[in-house]
């Protein structure tokens, strides 16, 4: 036997010993959000960054009722308040739990914040494409449990405008919508991979 399949030979024999005492127990894993099913969506805040001098105004405002919207429509959770409810507006409507289990309601805080913004090139999304001049939004989640106000759960996503149509006469930048969008996209998918 050559010198080659004899190191082989004892390689395959000390993984075959030594497999069975390396080898971790599965343990089901507990998703942070799973007991949750209410959640209030906080007004949307700005970070203390320089680059967010540029981010239109209003759209943080329309991300948080974009997150609100898809969340409801969505279900993610049985219910889902508007946090930013000005006094004298209406209560949100009854959950669908009957209420012998209202008592049984366990709610979230969800705080976000936009911590970074560029606002592309234009010029470079119509000539170039391929990503290039692309709108780029990004935000941090902030997931507290209502009663003890302890954070549960913190997610970061950025969200992308790559196409070069832009809409016009709507009275909203297009693109930071879209990415906006792209970012309550990918919040959603976090959501329901720790529930």
């Amino acid at each position: 036997m050559s010198r080659i399949m004899k190191t082989i030979a004892w390689l395959l024999l000390l993984i075959a010993l030594g497999a069975g005492s390396y080898v971790v127990p599965q343990t089901k894993s507990v998703k942070p959000l799973t007991e949750y099913n209410s959640i209030i969506v906080e007004q949307v805040a700005l970070d203390k960054n320089p680059k967010l001098a540029r981010f239109p105004a209003g759209q943080d405002t329309d991300l948080q009722k974009k997150i609100v919207a898809d969340m409801q429509k969505k279900k993610v959770f049985t219910e889902v308040i508007d946090g930013t409810r000005q006094s004298g507006e209406q209560e949100p409507a009854a959950s669908d739990q009957p209420a012998g289990t209202q008592a049984s309601v366990k709610r979230l805080l969800l705080s976000t914040t936009i911590i970074d913004f560029n606002p592309g090139n234009k010029a470079l999304r119509y000539t170039i494409g391929w990503g290039t001049g692309a709108t780029k939004v990004k935000a941090r989640f902030s997931f507290r449990d209502a009663s003890t106000g302890q954070e549960v759960l913190t997610h970061t996503q950025q969200g992308n405008f790559l196409g070069f149509i832009t809409l016009h006469g709507t009275g909203k930048d297009y693109s930071v919508t879209e990415a906006s969008g792209d970012i309550v996209d990918g919040l959603i998918r976090a959501i329901n991979k720790n529930r």
